[in-house]
This record gives C-alpha cells, sequence and structure tokens, in this order.
C-alpha cells in the first residue's frame, strides 16, 4: 500500500498540501498506484472536504482517506455529503425560540442572542447562513459573565465536540468528542493557565474509558501502528509527523518529503528537521526538491547520498485562455506572511514608479498573523494607494499571471514556489530573490524571468524596469520540471525502494 501522513488537509491550501495532492493524483494517473492520505487534525466536516478537492480535479476517484478522529469512533464521526444510496444528506434543524427565553436576532451575523427572565445573557447560537442549522452554541455563565461551554455541530447539524472552559482562565480546560450517534469516544484535558498545555487524551470504546496518552505525537504514533503494515510506503509530507512515523513498530518503508529549507535564519538545521536528518537509519529515502538543498544536507548530516532523491515538482503544459485581458501590472501571488516580505515588493515597486512607468500592481493572498494589515500600512507610507490593490486569494491563480506583465517572488526562504512554475507555465515571467531553495532550479535567468540576489531591492527594481522596457518573449517551463520527467523520476523512486508497482 502506498500512504501520506500529513497533519491536515484545509479546502483552501497553500503549497505543500497543494503538491500532496498533485502527487497522489499523479501516481494514480500516471503509474496506476492509488494513494490513501492519512490525516491527525481534527475536522468533523472531512467527508465535505474530500467532496470538494473531488469536484476541482484536485484528486482522482482512487484516492481514499482516513483521519486519526474517525478512526478513533470507529468510524462514526464524518457524515456524508450523500447517503449511500444517493439521497440527498439529512440535515438537523434547530428551531429558533427556546421557551422560558427572551431572544435577539443579529441576521447580518446569523446570531441570535439569549436571555433568562431576568433579562440575564444566558446563551449565543451562530446559525449557518440563511439556515436552522447550528454551526455552534456558547452557554454563558449568569455569576461571571463568561462562556461556560461550547457546543459545536457539524455541516449537518450534528453536534460533535463540547469545549468546557475555565472561569479563572477563560481557556479551555476540558473537550469532549462525540460520534455522529452521540457516543463519547474521546476526551482532553488541559492546563487551567496561560500556556493551556493538553495534560492528557482519553480514548473511549464502547462508552468505556480505553486508552490514555499524555501527548498528540503519542495518538499518532499508535493510529499509523494500527493502520500500517510491513513493506507499505509512507510518504510523510509534515515534520510534526516525523517523530511517531519514524518510532512506530512496523517495518515501513518511509520516505520523508522535503517541501521548504531545513536552516533556520543562523544556517543551522531547524529544530523541526532535526528528528528527520538525526535519524537517517530510520528512513528508506529523503525526497527532494532541488540538487542545492541536497548538496546542503550533505555538508552537515552523515547520510547515505544514495537515500536521497531528488524529484522536482512537476507541472503540465497549459492552453492559454484565448482573449485573456492584457494588463499593465505586476502580480504576487502567495500567503501574505512575514516570510514573502511583501515590503520588498513594495519598496522595489515604490522606487520603480520613480522612473515614470504606470505598470501597476496587483496583490492576492489570505492574510496571515495580521501581515496584511502591516502591507496597508506600507502602501499609505509609501503613497501606493492609486497603485496598489490587495485582493483576496484567488482559486485561478493561472489566469490572473496570464493577465500580468511578470510576477514577483521576494520570499526569504522557498521550498520550491510552486507560484513560480505556474507563473511561467502561462507565458508570465518571474522576477525572484535567488533563496534556498527552488527558484535557481526553475527560472533560466534572461529567458523565462530574472534571478535577482536575495534582499537586494535596488537589483529587483532594476529586473522590473528591464522586463517593461525590454519584455521576455516565448517564455516557457524547463523541460525537465514535464510531467514526463516526472514519471521517470517515480520509476527511479519506487525502483531503488524495491517497490513492485
Amino acid at each position: 500500500m502506498i500512504y501520506t501522513v500529513t497533519s491536515i488537509l484545509p479546502p483552501i491550501h497553500g503549497g505543500r498540501t497543494k503538491s500532496l495532492l498533485e502527487r497522489s493524483k499523479f501516481l494514480d494517473q500516471a503509474l496506476n498506484i492509488p494513494t490513501t492520505i492519512l490525516t491527525t487534525n481534527y475536522n468533523a466536516n472531512y467527508n465535505d472536504v474530500y467532496s470538494k478537492f473531488l469536484e476541482e480535479g484536485k484528486v482522482t476517484d482512487n484516492i481514499r482517506y482516513d483521519n486519526i478522529y474517525d478512526w478513533l469512533a470507529d468510524y462514526k464521526l464524518l457524515t456524508c455529503s450523500e447517503h449511500n444510496d444517493g439521497t440527498p444528506p439529512t440535515f438537523i434543524e434547530t428551531p429558533v425560540n427556546i421557551e422560558g427565553l427572551s431572544h435577539e436576532v443579529i441576521k447580518s451575523k446569523h446570531i441570535v442572542r439569549y436571555y433568562s427572565s431576568d433579562n440575564t445573557y444566558v446563551l449565543y447560537r451562530k446559525f449557518k447562513a440563511d439556515t436552522n442549522i447550528l454551526e455552534f452554541e456558547d452557554f454563558m455563565s449568569p455569576i461571571s459573565k463568561k462562556r461556560i461551554q461550547r457546543w459545536q455541530y457539524n455541516n449537518y447539524g450534528v453536534l460533535h465536540k463540547k469545549l468546557h472552559y475555565s472561569p479563572n482562565s477563560k481557556k479551555r480546560i476540558y473537550e469532549e468528542f462525540f460520534d455522529k450517534e452521540g457516543n463519547i469516544y474521546c476526551t482532553k484535558m488541559f492546563e487551567d493557565n496561560e500556556k493551556n498545555r493538553l495534560i492528557y487524551i482519553q480514548t473511549y470504546k464502547q462508552g468505556r474509558p480505553h486508552l490514555t496518552f499524555k501527548t498528540y505525537k503519542q495518538l499518532f504514533q499508535h493510529y499509523f501502528e494500527n493502520k500500517l503494515n510491513d513493506n507499505d510506503v509512507v510518504f510523510c509530507d509534515a515534520r510534526l509527523l516525523d517523530k511517531p512515523l519514524l518510532n512506530q513498530q512496523n517495518k515501513t518503508k518511509n520516505i520523508l518529503v522535503v517541501h521548504s529549507s531545513h536552516l533556520d535564519d543562523n544556517k543551522t538545521i531547524n529544530q523541526s528537521y532535526k528528528m528527520a536528518l538525526e535519524n537517517p537509519h530510520k528512513v528508506t529515502q529523503y525526497l527532494l526538491l532541488t540538487e542545492k538543498q541536497k548538496s546542503d544536507i550533505l555538508n552537515v548530516t552523515n547520510i547515505d547520498p544514495d537515500k536521497i532523491s531528488i524529484i522536482p515538482h512537476f507541472i503540465k503544459p497549459h492552453q492559454s485562455t484565448d482573449n485573456v485581458e492584457q494588463l499593465d501590472r505586476f502580480v504576487f501571488i502567495g500567503r501574505i506572511a512575514a516570510e514573502k516580505q511583501i515590503n520588498h515588493i513594495l519598496y522595489a515597486y515604490h522606487n520603480f514608479l520613480k522612473y515614470g512607468f504606470t505598470t501597476k500592481l496587483s496583490i492576492y493572498g489570505r492574510d496571515e498573523f495580521g501581515q496584511q494589515q502591516k502591507v496597508e500600512q506600507l502602501i499609505e507610507e509609501l503613497e501606493l494607494q492609486d497603485n496598489v490593490e490587495i485582493n483576496e486569494f484567488t482559486n485561478n491563480p493561472l489566469l490572473e499571471f496570464q493577465k500580468s506583465k511578470a510576477s514577483l517572488l521576494t520570499s526569504s526562504f522557498e521550498g520550491f514556489g510552486l507560484s513560480v512554475m505556474e507563473s511561467i507555465n502561462v507565458g508570465c515571467p518571474v522576477i525572484s530573490y535567488d533563496v534556498r531553495y527552488g527558484p535557481s532550479e526553475i527560472i533560466d535567468h534572461g529567458k523565462n524571468g530574472y534571478l535577482v540576489e536575495q534582499d537586494n531591492i535596488s537589483e529587483l527594481t532594476k529586473y522590473m524596469k528591464l522586463i517593461i522596457e525590454q519584455p521576455l518573449q516565448n517564455v516557457h517551463t524547463k523541460p525537465e520540471l514535464t510531467f514526463e520527467s516526472a514519471k521517470q523520476n517515480y520509476k527511479q523512486l519506487f525502483d531503488s525502494i524495491e517497490y513492485s508497482y
């Protein structure tokens, strides 16, 4: 069996999740090898996520999924989007009125507040938009005036989780998990202080206490030991799961997939990579994206070079959409996060405009940890409000790249740079910092884009000018990043670990 283990499969996701889904789809389509994806986070609506991936063409019908909490619940947690006979799902609706309580409705936010006969605030409800399907209920203490419990419901109105809060720290101190039949299968206890660390996880069988775990990683290891078998091939895409995977007792063929730099800001091995790089005897193969990273890892470890495979991301040729409106603009598409250094783009763009250019700048992405506000503040400080627009995450990045003169990337580090590949694949050249790792393996300097010395804002400005004054022609993807190259690379990988497919 082929497995991929990952901590989470968010419906809206970044490069790591995108690449593991593409790998799973590729292995099925190119080599007829289906994958089962194991997840270790809690999501009572995962079946809807799986359906969404299939509808969007991100996976094939042959991809299978397994979640640790659904497994703990004897596969009675997740509610299907339709019944086995194809009939629509059953939704549980909850009346707004509660006998003995008055209420006020805030329709714009789909919330209802409830009050007792003496006008004490006792309950807060959040409904799904334009329905009577509950998302959650907050029960309020008449003494502390604070939330004491939250009951959470899935997309179909089924109660799946209860959270209990401390009257002192206001932190959650106890969680109860229920299957769709209302049976408890797991509880968690947390410290009643600011750190709010996990104390233990208690699992249940048939309503009776079963196994207790002190840490999440102990639970994950238990899960892997029960799901995996000897000689299974396991791709691990999350450093969080390296320890439970490598310490589990089955003799699996573990392939650790490295999506990002293993180095920290001081150019030493990042703490999250120590388990992976310091236990090569437990690893069958390391799967890297670039030769540069292989060289850097070999310089600081005793890993056998034969244990490292280089398989860059691949991309299929894209047929450009006809009649796409060409805009005079640069574009950035990615997370609005600190490591993306969007402020460098703004400083370079500010200098670019001083030369009399009128080319605009469009930014697309999701905010992370309040970084968008900092970006907006800098736009105001540089008086770029009329030239720069910030847009929400786009589900069609290829179209936005195709509209643009060039895309920009100023990250402090990159795993490989899927956005760089996508941009070039639709004929939009890329101006990127030459950071570890990826851009130099994708960009052919002067042909499909430009590589800029890391953190050199003036050089970034120079190439922004050059690409407008002298647009690059016949921008295309390097042949080693094609579908056929990836097919041969994965065949070699499976041959090297003696896996018959």
